[in-house]
């Protein structure tokens, strides 16, 4: 089979499923990108082909509604100059996989009309209810409203293409219209949990050691890891708990693993980052809090494996692998009370939950249980009962998505 892959970054949400084609030999591989990941695999047995954008956006001539969606049709535009090429070099692909949201699969079907469309769908944006306007207490303008509301319009046109749909989460397909949620398989990505699973007592004792830092096994290691130091995963409330958390504790170390930039909402409007920004603003004990950069897996294993407390937090937005990873990774985890972790996470069993605005709940919440080994080993042995029983591992996730593709592949292309 000829498959082709879109994403904006490779190899995102299907590395997965591009290891498993090409562990199985006798497909033809191709993934339409713009940039390549930190953690991406050397060769993964398919042929990268970037595509570059022919100028930026330039908001400022275009409705503000429409700067998102000019972005899109930039991005669009610019798949499409490389699937035309693809064309001319002749791949005809059977099957396209695309992530929807960016704009890169939205013309893919001009060139291949015959191609299956497999769309993968992880939000659709609403005014109420979920990311939009959480925690405050003033309702959205209808400038902001009828802004946002138009951001799904690539989203929706890719969902208009598809032969199928995927959505990771329940709670993420329930934020689509109820006549667009039927198109919607819900398959999860997938965890190794194999890679992310506890250690033996004896390797955990040795400690964690990661270059320059070295935590002994004996002393209490708090965490909290993150694609970006942003408000969007918590990191006001996080920032100001764990510092609360150090004056209440004298012995507990902080470990922090991020970017220091914002991948979800908006930057700062005072030039500093959300980082600098807790330094600014709380009292920590810089002896005992330490900062690592994004980790490869390898190291970013190690540090979940080590953790005596995990800390997860996020507004109503698209669910964290890194939850998952902890979870199943056996971890204690102290997470916020919002719909997304609540799908994954009841209050008391696979982690304990406290409200997102409760900094010193956190706070609490965490050194009680650094106190208590026993409950810390009770909630992270269900939290990795439950990754595996509930079908999140990736033997599961994937023999659910080959299944929709499977049946994909023997149906007609709409």
């Amino acid at each position: 089979m000829r498959i082709l892959f879109v994403h904006s970054n490779y190899p995102a949400q299907f590395r997965h499923l591009c290891r498993h084609f090409a562990d199985q030999g006798g497909h033809e591989l191709v993934f339409l990108t713009q940039g390549k990941e930190w953690t991406a695999p050397s060769d993964d047995g398919e042929q990268l082909q970037r595509y570059q954008l022919g100028r930026e956006p330039e908001g400022q001539l275009c409705h503000p509604y429409l700067k998102r969606f000019e972005s899109a049709v930039l991005v669009a535009q610019a798949c499409l100059r490389e699937a035309i090429k693809l064309r001319q070099q002749g791949f005809e692909p059977d099957l396209i996989v695309g992530h929807s949201g960016f704009g890169s699969t939205l013309y893919l079907k001009e060139v291949w009309p015959q191609a299956q469309f497999l769309g993968y769908f992880e939000w659709f944006y609403r005014t109420t209810g979920s990311d939009v306007g959480f925690g405050e207490a003033a309702p959205l303008s209808p400038d902001t409203a009828c802004r946002v509301h138009t951001y799904n319009a690539p989203i929706v046109m890719d969902l208009a293409l598809s032969d199928r749909a995927l959505c990771p989460t329940h709670w993420q397909a329930s934020q689509f219209p109820e006549a667009l949620q039927r198109q919607l398989s819900v398959v999860f990505d997938g965890i190794d949990t194999e890679a992310f699973q506890p250690l033996e007592p004896a390797q955990r004792a040795e400690g964690l050691h990661l270059g320059d830092l070295s935590i002994p096994a004996d002393v209490p290691l708090v965490t909290y890891t993150t694609r970006g130091f942003e408000p969007y995963r918590g990191w006001p409330q996080v920032a100001e708990g764990l510092s609360l958390l150090m004056q209440r504790n004298s012995q507990v170390r902080v470990l922090l693993v991020g970017s220091d930039e914002v991948a979800y909402g908006a930057a700062r409007g005072d030039d500093r980052s959300w980082r600098q920004w807790a330094m600014d603003s709380f009292d920590y004990d810089p002896s005992r809090l330490h900062w690592l950069p994004p980790l490869q897996y390898a190291d970013y294993r190690r540090v979940l494996q080590q953790s005596w407390v995990h800390v997860y937090w996020t507004i109503p937005f698209i669910l964290s692998w890194g939850l998952m990873e902890s979870l199943s990774t056996g971890c204690c985890v102290v997470a916020s009370n919002t719909p997304p972790v609540r799908e994954v996470i009841s209050p008391g069993q696979e982690g304990v939950l406290v409200d997102f605005f409760d900094p010193d709940g956190l706070a609490a919440r965490v050194d009680e249980l650094l106190a208590d080994p026993e409950r810390r080993a009770a909630l992270g042995q269900r939290a990795r009962t439950t990754i595996l029983a509930r079908g999140y591992d990736l033997p599961t996730c994937l023999k659910g998505q080959l299944a929709v593709i499977e049946e994909l592949m023997a149906s007609p292309a709409v």
